[in-house]
């Protein structure tokens, strides 16, 4: 895939971000499953390839680095102008890290969990999206029980409030149990969820609407 740069068995979680200084997209995608890489594109449509921005080896003791979300969000103490949310597995378990950049493409992470499962009594997280409101900032994340929790990481991504479950999985259509990766948008003044609804190799994508 994209030869001759590399030839993995698959990609996956793709992620775009439209960087206004730079008037360009970047596009966020995993495969195999330990190594994030970038492509930039002036039109949406045809893409170049830029390389490696995340892998197991960026962050010392994770055996898996995926699903990468990049987001603006300046943290001035660290000169940085985006953060990177993605699942790390260690010690076989998944939890959300993140890092830090000032241009989207060079890229610093911190190798403490951001947000750990055990206080939302799930044993693995994973799907992370940034949330910004009422001042300060969220991560919301499906746990392997099939709901979707928020927790409270501050505009510094300082802390580790969480706040318990944020959707509850459906018992019928279209979650059937199962409700992750969310991520989020507005049109018109109107806030939407699109996320993943149902069994994991046989799932839909639905749209919530807030009200």
């Amino acid at each position: 895939m994209w030869s001759p740069h590399y030839s993995v068995s698959h990609v996956s979680s793709p992620h775009v971000l439209w960087s206004a200084s730079n008037q360009k997209f970047y596009l966020y995608f995993h495969g195999e499953n330990g190594t994030t890489r970038m492509a930039w594109s002036t039109d949406g449509v045809h893409f170049t390839y830029f390389g490696v921005v995340l892998s197991t080896a960026m962050v010392p003791g994770t055996t898996e680095t995926s699903y990468a979300r990049v987001f603006e969000h300046a943290i001035p103490a660290l000169g940085s102008k985006y953060v990177m949310l993605f699942m790390g597995v260690t010690s076989g378990t998944r939890k959300i890290f993140w890092g830090w950049s000032s241009d989207a493409k060079s890229w610093q992470f911190d190798p403490t969990p951001l947000v750990t499962p055990t206080p939302d009594a799930q044993t693995d997280i994973s799907g992370p999206h940034l949330l910004t409101r009422n001042g300060t900032s969220y991560v919301v994340y499906h746990g392997n029980g099939g709901d979707m929790y928020l927790t409270e990481v501050g505009n510094n991504f300082d802390r580790e409030v969480h706040l318990g479950v944020f959707h509850t999985a459906l018992s019928g259509a279209p979650d059937s149990g199962r409700s992750a990766a969310p991520s989020f948008g507005t049109d018109g003044g109107v806030e939407y969820m699109f996320y993943e609804a149902g069994p994991r190799l046989s799932a839909t994508i639905a749209v919530a609407r807030a009200i």
